[in-house]
């Protein structure tokens, strides 16, 4: 099965170099009688692209997600320190080529940070979190459900038109979401209304490749704070409750350490 492209923005992926190394990740997919077709591109950023896909009848939906890092030669993001600490790699052959930035340790980086993202949208998912639904992997793309309605795709919280009865029941659901994800060992640690998906009265989080352990990461605590004062500032524009995110984090933190969550 080769790869089909059509709807409005096929020539944004189907023309440069860089998403032709994209396209071979998907074909993966393709392949493997999971999706049938590409559509079109949902998002293009530094870090990866998001592939609107036909899904195959046998994942039980109508249309799929394909995230797909994008190749060293062509990612703009750097891997922040404060994202890295804690994670430990036991093979030394990988640790020393990772460490030595050769091409085969980016490779190997990369790979490690595509198959960090699906297990903690797994254990989310899985945990309950309004999280996507991931299906499959490879080393350079996750294939997951598409959030939506029968409307169509989500959009992006930060573009939503919320009503204003239905503003702090999303933000509680959040809060909810984030308290779940402390007692599962996540800080998502990049959270933001440009990565919360809103559709029918519901919010998906997304992106999590940056996410840390706070039981190995000693800036959790500052990112978790980050994290909430994030989403709270963004629902104080619907009038919500006020509420405090340096005092909540610190509060939830304790809970965690003292496992009382």
């Amino acid at each position: 099965m080769s790869l089909v492209s059509e709807g409005p923005e096929p020539s944004r992926f189907a023309n440069r170099e860089s998403d032709r190394s994209d396209m071979a990740a998907v074909q993966e997919f393709l392949d493997e009688a999971l999706i049938t077709q590409v559509l079109n591109v949902v998002k293009s950023g530094k870090e990866a692209t998001v592939y609107r896909c036909r899904a195959h009848k046998s994942l039980g939906v109508q249309y799929a997600i394909a995230k797909v890092y994008h190749s060293h030669a062509h990612r703009g993001f750097q891997r922040s320190a404060t994202y890295e600490e804690g994670r430990v790699i036991l093979n030394g052959q990988l640790r020393r080529a990772v460490a030595a930035r050769t091409e085969f340790g980016r490779n190997v980086e990369s790979s490690m940070w595509v198959d960090r993202e699906f297990d903690l949208l797994s254990s989310l998912n899985y945990a309950g979190a309004d999280v996507p639904t991931p299906f499959v992997c490879n080393e350079r793309a996750i294939l997951m459900e598409e959030v939506g309605d029968a409307a169509g795709p989500a959009i992006q919280l930060q573009h939503a038109e919320l009503d204003v009865d239905e503003a702090q029941p999303l933000l509680d659901r959040l809060l909810w979401n984030i308290e779940l994800m402390m007692k599962e060992n996540v800080v998502h640690a990049d959270l933001s209304p440009f990565n919360i998906l809103y559709s029918g009265g519901r919010c998906t989080i997304i992106d999590l490749p940056q996410a840390v352990d706070p039981r190995q990461n000693s800036q959790a605590e500052k990112l978790l704070e980050r994290d909430l004062t994030n989403v709270i500032r963004y629902f104080a524009r619907y009038k919500v409750e006020e509420m405090d995110p340096r005092r909540m984090a610190h509060n939830l933190f304790e809970l965690w350490r003292h496992g009382e969550l």
